[in-house]
């Protein structure tokens, strides 16, 4: 299991959503956060409300030399880079065959080269540490494309693939890569989300999972070195539930499920028992010869059976 206490993350996209719960979760658990987006007032904003473990670093993710600075900064700062979030993405609801290629390329540039170019900036750090985490936050659209976000999901897809080859890559080197894949998630990514048609409204049925999930979802998977972990709405009802005291819940449990008193003994179970205890009685009183020469039962090697009385053997 990884220790989160004392190490540092590097949390991109973390001005809201699920960067922003993702860089509290570390927090909670002992860790330094680097908060890595282009809205320095929100990124203030978080950075006074985490503490001192938090520390803000403008960026954007399109630009090499900003990420450069961010990794180059991180390391002289806490001397040591040993997790990268990447979270930060837009989001394009554009026709595949009419679609405008400028929004695509954008999309392409934030959602896979973004993640791409921190990788390679904070790769060397890890590999001389011989230690480190990557996580490259997907999208259940990786393996499931709606219309209208063809664009949306091949980048996602094509973030899960470079996860798992990247996994192979860095084998033996100490270093881990998780891939997640959030579905229905309460942000504001469908608000800030780059529509060249009308989006249709999610059917009122849909169930969401909160950022907060997801933010633990990741935290789990840097622990634990998950190779994939994906967050449902389940996950969320799991994590409400768990909120609740364990001495409400053991009562709760012992009110729905009383313990079942044991079944009665019958009058023919005690009977059988007490025939089964005489016959075994008797049979261990038999000298070992006669057992061997009751009706019914071979004899012992190297004996001959009996011969019934009153008839004369065969010429």
């Amino acid at each position: 299991m990884f220790s989160l206490t004392g190490r540092t993350a590097i949390i991109t996209g973390a001005s809201s959503g699920i960067g922003r719960e993702t860089a509290c979760e570390f927090a909670k658990h002992g860790a330094n956060v680097v908060l890595a987006a282009r809205n320095r007032e929100k990124l203030e904003a978080i950075a006074t409300e985490i503490g001192e473990a938090a520390m803000v670093v403008p960026v954007d993710v399109t630009e090499r030399l900003s990420v450069a600075a961010l990794a180059r900064r991180t390391a002289e700062e806490y001397g040591a880079i040993d997790v990268l979030v990447n979270n930060a993405g837009v989001g394009l609801f554009a026709p595949i065959a009419g679609g405008n290629l400028d929004n695509a390329r954008h999309l392409f540039e934030v959602n896979f080269w973004g993640a791409v170019t921190c990788i390679q900036a904070v790769t060397p750090y890890m590999i001389s540490q011989r230690r480190g985490h990557i996580v490259n936050v997907s999208s259940i659209a990786g393996h499931v494309s709606p219309p209208y976000m063809g664009m949306y999901a091949a980048t996602k897809h094509a973030l899960a693939a470079i996860s798992d080859s990247l996994r192979s890559e860095l084998s033996g080197s100490g270093i881990g890569v998780s891939t997640i894949y959030p579905g229905l998630t309460e942000t504001s990514f469908m608000e800030n989300m780059l529509q060249e048609v009308e989006a249709p409204n999610i059917p009122p049925i849909a169930r969401f999972a909160s950022s907060a999930t997801v933010a633990t979802r990741i935290v789990q998977a840097v622990r634990f070195n998950l190779r994939d972990a994906y967050v449902s709405p389940e996950e969320h009802r799991r994590r409400r539930r768990g909120r609740l005291r364990p001495a409400a819940l053991r009562l709760a449990h012992a009110l729905l499920h009383p313990p079942r008193p044991p079944p009665p003994r019958r009058a023919f179970q005690a009977r059988s028992h007490v025939r089964r205890v005489r016959r075994n009685r008797v049979l261990s009183a038999w000298p070992a010869t006669a057992r061997s020469f009751a009706p019914g039962r071979r004899p012992f090697r190297g004996t001959r059976p009996c011969r019934p009385a009153g008839r004369s053997p065969r010429a």
